[in-house]
């Protein structure tokens, strides 16, 4: 089995039918900053400092095709949702105080306490999931046999709003060691998903919820997770339609995308190496397509 140590999720890519309208609400509500904008497509930061280092936490890009995926009469393989990491518990309090003063109801989809982390879940204009949380300390999971629990409780609002009441700082930007947690995908098949992430790519199976699979490396909770939510009969994933163009995981060296490329070929995984622009900063990188069609890149990221 490949099992690449240090494995995370290194940006997400998305389609929206208005990159400015999408602008202003990655910027108002979720506090990134654009680390560089070209034609089509932004690349957004959490640091102001990201400008000038080519990271990224989120692509943005308008496509000539405006049809939502999940407005077809079939439902289709893509993302449930993103998550973004927030460095400290103060964090989420803070932006939760935002969201309840500045973010428009039809936005806001819930939050929930999963015993390893807290979580506030909205979507964007287009509809894509995000998840904005905080881990717990990772001494305060619960493993056993080599899972860990995850529960989904009601979230504790008030003792999360005393996070911030000694704090007279308003919701402006991201902290600046954010970053993309996991990603949630809706997947056809929990087993053929299984394959693809636990036995080819390597992560390890962290938990099992009713119709959903966890996978991740370096003994946290998840990177990736799949659910059959929408039901089984889902078509494969399209990355021109507005949603998920692809994710990113960022692996520990290069050698591990040499490794990777060629384990993928045992497995008769192709592989494309033709990057569109905004990918082409990351040396060796390539992508490869998961059971459902989901296109992932896989990269070393310095940064």
């Amino acid at each position: 089995m490949f099992n690449p140590p240090n494995l995370k999720i290194d940006h997400v890519h998305l389609n929206v039918s208005d990159l400015e309208k999408s602008l202003q609400f990655y910027e108002s509500i979720l506090g990134f900053n654009i680390a560089r904008k070209e034609h089509k497509t932004a690349l957004l930061s959490a640091s102001l400092d990201d400008s000038n280092s080519g990271s990224f936490l989120v692509a943005l890009s308008e496509s000539d095709n405006k049809v939502l995926s999940i407005t077809q009469n079939r439902p289709k393989a893509g993302m449930y949702h993103f998550a973004v990491l927030l460095p400290g518990r103060k964090f989420l309090s803070l932006f939760l105080r935002h969201i309840r003063e500045k973010l428009n109801p039809e936005y806001y989809e819930g939050m929930a306490d999963h015993g390893v982390s807290e979580s506030i879940y909205i979507h964007d204009p287009d509809l894509n999931g995000i998840e904005v949380y905080t881990d717990r300390s990772p001494l305060k999971w619960k493993w056993a046999d080599g899972r860990v629990q995850i529960v989904t409780e009601p979230l504790d609002i008030q003792n999360l709003l005393k996070e911030s009441i000694a704090v007279d700082v308003e919701w402006n930007h991201l902290p600046p060691t954010t970053s993309i947690g996991h990603v949630h995908l809706h997947v056809s098949d929990l087993g053929k998903a299984k394959t693809f992430y636990n036995e080819i790519l390597g992560l390890n199976h962290t938990a099992t919820y009713p119709g959903a699979y966890f996978f991740a490396s370096n003994r946290y909770h998840h990177h990736v997770a799949t659910n059959t939510w929408l039901g089984e009969n889902l078509t494969s994933a399209r990355n021109n339609e507005i949603g998920l163009y692809h994710f990113a995981i960022n692996l520990n060296d290069h050698s591990d995308l040499r490794l990777l490329k060629d384990h993928f070929s045992e497995f008769n995984i192709g592989i494309d190496e033709q990057l569109i622009e905004s990918d082409m900063q990351f040396v060796s990188s390539f992508y490869a397509y998961d059971s459902d069609g989901i296109q992932i890149q896989f990269l070393h990221n310095n940064s």
